[in-house]
């Protein structure tokens, strides 16, 4: 039964804790002390109703510090490594900084909000919208954990104040399979077969770039004996903690797809070339390949939006100019992923096929008794191989690259050479 006991000019209440023993409480729920025996006492009993009514959250497990919570919350979690990699970047640089020595009791909604317009204001919205989730998430896990009630970062809904702003409409910039060999072409300018091959793997597979890069040389089957050419696509290359590591394929999604006839030879040629390598794509002098953000920056953003052509400059190389291709601006190496759903879409290919390909599990009825036949993949193939060779048709009735991107300041211009268009 709970009572009160005096503590110097203040009171103090106790009440039984859940295991039997007996807790206290100096403060109320503003933080401040009891001035009488009474308040002390209506405070305690009323956290004893919380015990009997398993609700209780003990006062003195909400003085962890959001910083003390994030290192025990970090080391419960389950993800794969670059997801707990980008967790930890998003705490160190955005939420600690701001929250990190904050008793997580003393967070408020209204702070965090506060806080969260003014991160949103100076990052992008997808940035944004990560930091807010990995913060939300370690909430719920405090709220589960009785750490604290409610969650002060809680998911906004469509009746919150403020003013209204209308959902954003997809804006996922997609190509077409002409684009997508134009883009590929480009690549083979500046980087040769493999990066135009890999650009090319992506879009006629669906499978993300990252998870190209570890496809070993014995993880496909280029002879079609019936059952069509194949590619298995089972791990994904990263390096993590600065260590190069095959990790699982995003999701799980590991899976083999059949591919069509020029693909199959194309990686053939691709293998040729590196006899011996142990993987099917290679960096450019035959080690392992990988895609961060220097090759996003440097190789595949010139590739999507040219890049001026340029003579010597100061003991540096001359390179060759690339046009941009045009009706791509803002297309990222995932888009490649997004166009290829969508062409098989266009194709009115079956659900379970399109979905099996891109890796994704059908839910409910549709999943349980829908099924993936042969013949369905062989057909995809064949619409891919159609795809494929009504892109090599030349387009004379629109302008498919537009001019150079000028030089960057300061660079001299030295008798650069043209790619011709």
């Amino acid at each position: 039964m709970a009572y009160a006991e005096k503590r110097g000019k203040y009171w103090r209440g106790r009440y039984k804790l859940p295991n039997g023993k007996y807790g206290s409480v100096s403060e109320d729920d503003d933080g401040q002390p009891f001035r009488t025996k009474n308040a002390a006492k209506q405070h305690a009993a009323g956290l004893e109703t919380d015990v009997r009514r398993q609700t209780f959250i003990n006062p003195r497990d909400g003085r962890i510090t959001v910083a003390e919570w994030a290192e025990k919350w970090l080391a419960s979690i389950d993800v794969g490594p670059l997801s707990e990699k980008e967790y930890r970047l998003r705490l160190k640089n955005q939420i600690l900084p701001e929250w990190g020595s904050v008793a997580v009791r003393d967070l408020s909604a209204v702070g965090v909000a506060i806080w969260e317009k003014q991160l949103r204001a100076r990052v992008s919205k997808n940035y944004g919208d990560g930091v807010m989730s990995v913060f939300r998430t370690m909430m719920d896990d405090a709220v589960a954990s009785k750490v604290r009630g409610d969650n002060p970062v809680a998911a906004r809904k469509s009746g919150r104040r403020g003013r209204y702003k209308p959902k954003p409409k997809d804006e996922k910039v997609i190509a077409t399979p002409r684009q997508a060999l134009l883009v590929a072409r480009n690549g083979m300018e500046m980087r040769g077969l493999n990066e135009y091959a890999i650009v090319l793997a992506s879009a006629y597979t669906g499978v993300r770039i990252g998870e190209l890069a570890g496809v070993h040389r014995d993880q496909v089957d280029l002879t079609d004996n019936g059952g069509g050419a194949r590619i298995y696509a089972i791990q994904q290359s990263q390096y993590i903690e600065g260590v190069f590591t095959e990790i699982d394929a995003k999701y799980d999604s590991g899976r083999g797809l059949i591919i069509p006839p020029f693909l199959a030879e194309l990686l053939q040629e691709v293998m040729a070339a590196r006899p011996d390598s142990e993987w099917v794509f290679t960096a450019p002098k035959g080690g392992r390949l990988l895609r961060g953000g220097d090759w996003y920056a440097e190789t595949w953003q010139p590739m999507v939006n040219g890049r001026a052509p340029r003579g010597v400059v100061r003991g540096a190389k001359a390179r060759l100019g690339v046009r941009p291709v045009l009706g791509v601006d803002g297309l990222v190496p995932h888009g490649l992923r997004h166009s290829h759903k969508v062409w098989l879409d266009e194709g009115n290919h079956p659900r379970v096929a399109v979905e099996a390909r891109m890796g994704h599990v059908l839910r409910g009825v549709e999943g349980t008794y829908s099924h993936v036949t042969l013949s369905m993949e062989l057909a995809i193939a064949e619409y891919l191989q159609k795809l494929w060779e009504d892109s090599l048709k030349p387009v004379v009735d629109r302008r498919e690259f537009g001019p150079f991107p000028p030089f960057k300041p300061g660079r001299r211009k030295r008798s650069p050479r043209i790619l011709p268009t």
